[in-house]
């Protein structure tokens, strides 16, 4: 039998992460969706994409045309409402089997990742916290200020899409053109956070919550993504929305 020419042409079962930098969001959401498979069948660990998307309005399943009137949108299976994607931010995407210690609490996880951001953000000196009526990530400055947006799906127990989190103030020009997730768009914000930065805080916050991160290539994590995938179990629970903004 030929043997592997690389580690990532085997099962990796431990947890990885990867900076793809820029990605169009066709092709990422592709990646996700072979990374979703392996990680159904447990070939991979739980995986965190970090990257940033060229300009892209996204609308989930329970989107509002009127919050987007005019505006060409890419539709997705993640819950929640209209979004921007685009240059100065950071959008973080997790591929992570949601049961934990034999539960399937949905509810959890969403607000465990969540916190991870609003940790990260306490620890880079901004007041900020996870919204509950208002879902998302928030800042106090000069009021309440809205810098991270929270969509999720999951696919058989595994969740991907994730988290966009404004780095730069040019993302906000963009979000004027739409209501997104149905609210005035005077309500977004940035963080002026270095992006390595960020992204640091994020691995330490996101490990201590669901066991430390690898970091990987973009490289190596597409030799990853294109294993064979085991046949899935077909008793499985089946795809759902998360319906966060």
């Amino acid at each position: 039998m030929k043997r592997p020419n690389h580690p990532m042409e085997r099962r990796c079962t431990s947890n990885l992460a990867a900076d793809l930098g820029r990605i169009s969001y066709d092709e990422c959401l592709e990646l996700q969706h072979r990374l979703v498979s392996l990680r159904r069948t447990d070939q991979v660990g739980n995986i965190l994409l970090f990257l940033e998307h060229g300009p892209v309005y996204t609308i989930g399943r329970k989107a509002d045309p009127a919050n987007y009137p005019g505006i060409n949108v890419t539709r997705t299976e993640r819950g929640g409402d209209v979004t921007y994607h685009g240059p100065g931010q950071l959008v973080v995407y997790v591929v992570f089997r949601v049961e934990r210690d034999g539960r399937m609490d949905v509810r959890r996880f969403v607000s465990d990742v969540s916190q991870s951001f609003v940790q990260a953000l306490r620890s880079s000196g901004f007041d900020a916290e996870e919204g509950k009526e208002e879902p998302g990530i928030w800042i106090n400055h000069g009021g309440r200020k809205k810098v991270g947006s929270v969509g999720m799906a999951i696919d058989h127990g595994v969740s991907y899409h994730g988290v966009s989190l404004n780095l730069t103030e040019e993302t906000l020009e963009r979000f004027r053109k739409i209501r997104p997730c149905g609210m005035d768009p005077s309500v977004m914000w940035y963080v002026d956070v270095p992006r390595t930065d960020i992204i640091a805080k994020l691995l330490e916050e996101l490990g201590s919550r669901f066991g430390k991160f690898i970091m990987v290539s973009r490289s190596e994590l597409e030799i990853l993504s294109n294993l064979p995938v085991d046949a899935p179990d077909p008793l499985a629970d089946p795809k759902t929305d998360v319906s966060h903004n």
